[in-house]
Order: structure tokens, then C-alpha cells, then sequence
């Protein structure tokens, strides 16, 4: 398999003719601005995986970066700009054949972002790790020879990959320890969670600045914020 290659459109068809005549090219980027899940901006230096699959109906990318249904070839960390600019990768043509026959091509933007405990957001240094992905435009079938496009009409935007099961966040314990909540959450692996407050029950619309933690297993987390005059109530909620 080649090397991945960045290029602008004007280059690409000048490239195109330094590839065998039967690899495939396969060309992929979105108009952007590319949103998480949470409804922020992709941050720079994001991955976009490159897949393949018989079915894309049954595919879904795991919390570990892998595939279910097919096969992720490639995770290009390009985004810039709120964007994935023009990528192109070239396959060899021999194989291709025999590693992906018969199927189709399809990006997903990936969500690898890992938080600090203030809620300050960085990519992961690897991509093990995958809180959410979203398809980029729709699945297409790529013959030998071609130069096939994955560009997505509108902005990619991740969502809870296909067929996962993740629960919603449950306040699990409560306590107060020298001036501070300490608050226990049962959540889902790889996603961040934050305390929102009020006054009361049917008041409780307020984010807590600096109060986000994100579970990194089955195991429940604590988020931590200052005791308030008078008291507050809290819930919990996806970041």
C-alpha cells in the first residue's frame, strides 16, 4: 500500500499520471465546517478514516478504532480549518484486488479527543480510542483505474456509531468533603460528562464551569465543583 497523499485539486490530476494505470485513487474531503457530536468544531490535526465494507448497513467503527463489518484502511489525521481538505490515497491495483474485492469506499470523521479534567479538549496521541464517527457523504463502489470521489455535500458531523449501546449517565453518589461536591457518575467508556446546576429540580439548566471528567472504562468517575451558598441540585450530562 502507498504512502498517503496530500494534494490541492490542481495537482491532482498531474499526480494521477505518475500512478499505474490500474491503481485505484481515491480522493476524499468536506466542504466542512465538520462538527463533534457535542456541536463543536473539528479541531485541527483530526482523523478522517478511510473504510471499506461488502455492507456499510452492518459496518460500524468500534470504541477501539476497529471495524465491525468491514475493514478501516486508513486514519489520515488531516483535518484543518474545520475542514478535511483534498486527500488523496493510492492503492495498488494487485492489492486491492485481493484485499478488497467487491465492495464499497466510504470516509467517517472521526471524535478522538481526550479531556482534561477543566473540560479542555486534545487529540489523543493515537487513534485507539474513538468517543464518536460520523459518515462523511454516502458509500460508493471504486473498479480498478479510477479516481473516485468520497466528498461530502455538506459538513461531516460525528454521532454514537452504528448499533452501539451507550448508556445514558447516572448520578450514582453524592458527598461534600472540605468545600467540595465530590459527585459519582456511572457512564460510557471514551465519553467526557459534565455537571449542570440550579436552584431547583426544574431549575437545573446551568454548566458548571470546569466541572468534566470522561470515563476511560466501565468504571464510574467523579466530578468535583465548589460547594454554593445555599445549596444547589445537579445533574449530569453529555459533553
Amino acid at each position: 500500500m502507498k504512502k498517503l497523499i496530500t494534494l490541492g485539486f490542481a495537482a491532482i490530476a498531474a499526480g494521477a499520471t505518475f500512478a499505474a494505470a490500474n491503481d485505484l485513487l481515491i480522493t476524499f474531503s468536506t466542504p466542512g465546517p465538520d462538527k463533534y457530536a457535542d456541536g463543536t468544531t473539528v479541531l485541527d490535526g483530526e482523523r478522517y478514516a478511510l473504510c471499506w465494507s461488502t455492507d456499510f448497513s452492518n459496518f460500524a467503527i468500534k470504541a477501539d478504532g476497529t471495524a465491525e463489518g468491514g475493514v478501516v484502511v486508513l486514519k489520515a489525521p488531516v483535518a484543518k480549518g474545520g475542514r478535511c481538505p483534498t486527500t488523496v490515497f493510492e492503492i495498488d491495483a494487485g492489492y486491492a484486488a485481493a484485499n478488497f474485492p467487491a465492495g464499497e469506499w466510504a470516509v467517517y470523521m472521526l471524535d478522538t479527543r481526550k479531556f482534561a479534567s477543566d473540560g479542555t479538549a486534545t487529540l489523543a496521541a493515537t487513534s485507539t480510542k474513538v468517543n464518536t464517527a460520523g459518515l462523511v457523504g454516502t458509500s460508493v463502489s471504486v473498479g480498478s483505474g479510477t479516481l473516485a470521489s468520497l466528498t461530502g455535500a455538506t459538513g461531516a458531523a460525528t454521532d454514537l456509531p452504528a448499533g452501539a449501546e451507550v448508556a445514558q449517565p447516572t448520578i450514582t453518589g453524592i458527598r461534600i468533603v472540605e468545600g467540595k461536591v465530590f459527585v459519582t457518575v456511572k457512564g460510557a467508556p471514551y465519553l467526557a460528562y459534565g455537571l449542570v446546576e440550579g436552584d431547583t429540580p426544574s431549575n437545573v439548566n446551568t454548566d458548571v464551569a470546569g466541572a468534566t471528567s470522561k470515563a476511560s472504562g466501565e468504571e464510574e468517575i467523579t466530578i468535583i465543583t465548589d460547594v454554593k451558598d445555599g445549596g444547589a441540585f445537579f445533574k449530569v450530562n453529555r459533553k
